[in-house]
């Protein structure tokens, strides 16, 4: 079942002045504007279909710091706080929830990779704990499978599409 969209009207009419023009009505770009706006910019916000009815209507909703490029995870991190932050100023429900991620696996390699980043982690402040395989084969449960471990990353959450 799709995702129940709100239709938000908009003019064909292109506006004759703005500070800052955002192309894309999509998660990124719905926020960039709201976030220039609140800056006091006069913001044109371009989109060629639906707002938030395209690729960000599709997507997991994963809002995750768990085992990120060392290059993204300051922002990744900006983001968790920037969803709670909307959340409350906006007084909206956002679907946003920090109910914690966690990866499942079998294979060793994979395995020892994320116990690497966990070690690079703790420098970064981002909490993240391995699972034994009797911790993975329990939080997978609802897999049917029996699992080698797995990484859990208790602050990361998702941000629901269809909210």
């Amino acid at each position: 079942m799709p995702a129940p969209l709100v239709h938000v009207e908009t003019s064909p009419t292109l506006p004759e002045h703005a500070d800052a023009v955002v192309i894309g009505g999509g998660i990124v770009g719905v926020f960039t504007a709201y976030n220039l706006a609140r800056r006091g910019l006069a913001v044109a916000l371009i989109e060629k279909g639906r707002i938030g009815a395209e690729q960000s209507s599709r997507n997991w909703g994963w809002c995750r710091q768990q085992n990120r490029d060392a290059r993204e995870l300051p922002m990744a991190t900006l983001s968790l706080d920037l969803w709670e932050r909307f959340a409350a100023d906006s007084g909206e429900a956002t679907g946003f929830s920090r109910c914690g991620l966690f990866y499942l696996s079998n294979d060793e390699a994979e395995l020892a990779g994320w116990a690497r980043w966990g070690e690079f982690a703790k420098t970064a402040g981002v909490t993240t704990h391995m699972l034994d395989s009797r911790q993975a084969t329990e939080r997978g449960a609802a897999t049917g499978r029996s699992w080698k471990g797995g990484v859990f990353s208790p602050t990361d959450g998702t941000a629901s599409p269809a909210d």
